[in-house]
């Protein structure tokens, strides 16, 4: 009886490339998985977001960062965007002082209040350089200097010299957000159109 021949082994090449398909599959599915989790945490990211925007002044937009989600929910913080517009900042400086004709404007990539104020006997418009900066998470927003006639001069002298507690208060400065607050605010800075905030908010 004859016998049988032996199978011969596959060659070399074709096991490589069955291993090769295998492996690129194999990324392929890890590559869909995270996509998945990516788009997923976003929109649990944005349900946050909403969340703690629903408690902010009119006039404060905020949005998430371009820091992928699953290492911001790793982290259990998501990293914003916030964004203060100038009527925004208006109320704020408003509602902090009893100035109701203040209005703060934002000129060339600076803060600028106009303020009326009694000068020699009469009311005039006098502009306060404000300065903004993060502190305790918190944004908080100073009046450095006083501009008018040509002259700038230290706006804690000028309340001084006036003896106006509205103008220490700006000069102290005002805070934001206000009281209790899911925000931390981690970096500020002027922008042509307001305030730009760097601020975190946590996950859980």
């Amino acid at each position: 009886m004859t016998a049988s021949p032996a199978t011969a082994p596959a060659p070399a090449p074709a096991r490589r490339r069955r291993r090769g398909l295998v492996i690129l599959l194999a990324l392929g599915v890890v590559v869909l998985l995270v996509v998945a989790a990516e788009v997923l945490l976003r929109g649990l990211i944005d349900d946050r977001l909403r969340s703690a925007e629903a408690d902010l002044p009119e006039g404060v937009s905020v949005e998430r960062d371009g820091t992928p989600a699953l290492w911001q929910v790793a982290r259990g913080h998501a990293a914003l965007r916030v964004d203060v517009a100038p009527e925004a900042l208006t109320d704020m400086a408003r509602d902090a002082t009893e100035l109701p004709g203040l209005e703060v404007e934002a000129e060339s990539g600076t803060l600028v209040a106009q303020v009326p104020l009694p000068v020699q006997g009469s009311t005039r418009t006098v502009d306060l350089l404000l300065d903004v900066a993060a502190e305790g998470g918190r944004a908080v927003v100073r009046a450095d200097t006083v501009r008018f006639a040509g002259l700038s001069l230290p706006v804690a002298t000028v309340a001084q010299q006036l003896g106006s507690e509205d103008l220490g208060r700006l000069a102290e400065g005002v805070a934001f957000p206000e009281g209790e607050s899911d925000l931390a605010i981690s970096s500020a800075r002027t922008t042509p159109a307001g305030l730009e905030l760097g601020a975190q908010v946590a996950m859980w």
